[in-house]
């Protein structure tokens, strides 16, 4: 067992001598010393846990004494021992020393074999939470090195698939011309399910990349004034054939008195293309609703994409926004990447605003986001 070390310094060496004698049986070694010198010397070889200093000395004050092991040895406890204490001892103790206890003269022998079993008890769990907090900053530092190796392993696999994929998804456009021959039906079909196939997986690529990016910091947002209906109009005259092809009707229902905001318009419509194409692909009849709504007083505007679809569970909702996360089973049926809506929260988190879910099973959903109108991307208002 580790020896525990506490060391005394006063200038009256009959009391060195008392507390020799007083802890003589115990578990813990006593140091004592009247040279503020040799307890320096003392010190610095280590081992000592407890120091206590009595105040009035002929070289040095234990005030001053006990700054200079803050100082030193900031994790040595320390104590003040004296009889002559004032109130400005006390402050200068408590505000340049920063000691850990007072010990009254003449001692309370229960008091002081208890302030001293105190002291050493706080020195071992500062000991111990300073060895953890160097663990843990040892274990992050190397998550760090691992993590920023796989995003650049995941950017690197990425890029090299997309050439391939590219040529692929050629190949199989010219097929379906027709330009090397027709095909028949049963061949069409194949072809035309190996390019959605591979259309889905260029689109899983291209939204790794995407997140890898925001993940590591490396994406930057090309910030200019705009109109978000405006964004939300072009984006709607894009999806609207998608929308026809399944019956269904976009209608926007847009606050014209909106102001303009500072965002990055390309990441805007990335989000709202997610948004509307998701709320289309979960809908079956009926229609999907664009609302806009300005907020000048609470300094941000709402956007809300409203469907009619299958409506989403409460256990689906916890974790809809996550990575790599599919919905339960009212909607396992239609396929994704697992992160269009992990990238749309990080856009809009990066823009300092906020994304959610409304939705009921069997009664729809309403993904909503709020932009701030001035901007406080990193904190700043």
């Amino acid at each position: 067992m580790e020896e525990t070390n506490i060391l005394f310094l006063d200038d009256e060496e009959s009391i060195l001598r008392s507390i020799k004698g007083l802890f003589m049986d115990s578990s813990f070694r006593i140091v004592t010393t009247s040279d503020p010198d040799e307890a320096m010397e003392i010190i610095e070889k280590g081992n000592i846990k407890v120091v206590f200093s009595d105040h009035r000395m002929p070289k040095i004050t234990g005030v001053e004494f006990l700054k200079k092991i803050k100082k030193k040895h900031p994790s040595i406890i320390r104590i003040l021992f004296t009889g002559y204490a004032d109130i400005q001892s006390i402050e200068d103790a408590i505000n340049l020393a920063q000691v850990y206890h007072f010990v009254n003269k003449p001692w309370d022998t229960n008091d002081l074999k208890v302030t001293i079993s105190n002291a050493i008890a706080h020195y071992d769990l500062m000991a111990e939470n300073k060895k953890l907090v160097k663990n843990l900053e040892e274990k992050n530092a190397h998550l760090k090195v691992l993590l920023e190796k796989q995003k650049e392993f995941t950017s690197t696999v990425s890029h090299e698939l997309r050439t391939p994929l590219a040529s692929m998804k050629t190949s199989m456009d010219i097929l379906l011309s027709g330009t090397p021959g027709n095909l028949t039906e049963d061949q069409k079909d194949i072809v035309t399910m190996s390019k959605e196939s591979t259309d889905r997986l260029n689109r899983l690529i291209n939204d790794i990349l995407d997140y890898s990016k925001m993940g590591s910091g490396k994406t930057s947002l090309n910030i200019e004034t705009v109109n978000v209906n405006t964004v939300i109009q072009q984006v709607v005259n894009v999806q609207n054939s998608v929308a026809e092809d399944k019956g269904l009707r976009l209608k926007c229902e847009l606050d014209r008195r909106l102001p303009d905001i500072y965002v990055d318009k390309d990441k805007i419509n990335q989000v709202l293309t997610n948004l509307i194409n998701n709320a289309i692909k979960f809908t079956e009849k009926g229609e999907v609703v664009i609302i806009s709504s300005g907020h000048k007083d609470k300094n941000f505007i709402e956007v809300c994409v409203k469907d009619s679809g299958p409506g989403i569970s409460d256990e689906d909702k916890n974790k809809l926004f996550e990575v790599f996360q599919q919905l339960g089973d009212s909607r396992k049926h239609i396929g994704g990447t697992g992160l269009g809506l992990a990238i749309c929260k990080e856009i809009v988190d990066f823009h300092g605003g906020k994304i959610w879910v409304e939705s009921e099973l069997g009664k729809g959903s309403a993904f909503k986001f709020l932009l701030p109108i001035k901007e406080r991307r990193g904190g700043n208002e």
